[in-house]
């Protein structure tokens, strides 16, 4: 599902190339998009992937859930710009996520069908 708000943005286009990224690997996620910044949500582990524009450009933020020594969020980030190596960090981020969550591995919908 994908929630839009006015015109394509460089962010909105980025965070439709993860989630295109992402399905190809059997992860559904749903895109928001507004003001400049997009988010990819892939809600079945709780996971909130972000597109900004930094310092050294465009990349995709997330936060990893584990609190540091002093109390604080730990976050991760890979440029726009290496699209695959995010899509497959993400990716692998996910499948570990459902692991601790769920137990078990996630059925991908080709694995499904065989």
């Amino acid at each position: 599902m994908r929630a839009r708000a006015g015109v394509d943005s460089p962010a909105g286009s980025l965070a439709r190339a993860l989630a295109e990224g992402l399905e190809r690997h059997g992860i559904k996620s749903q895109i928001s998009e507004c003001e400049g910044i997009a988010l990819v949500g892939i809600w079945a582990v709780g996971l909130a992937v972000w597109c900004e524009w930094g310092p050294y450009g465009w990349r995709f933020r997330w936060c990893l859930h584990q609190t540091s020594k002093q109390g604080t969020w730990n976050y991760t980030s890979c440029p726009c710009s290496a699209m695959e190596t995010a899509v497959r960090r993400v990716a692998g981020f996910c499948q570990e996520r459902y692991e601790r969550m769920y137990g078990t591995v996630p059925r991908v919908a080709d694995e499904a069908s065989s």
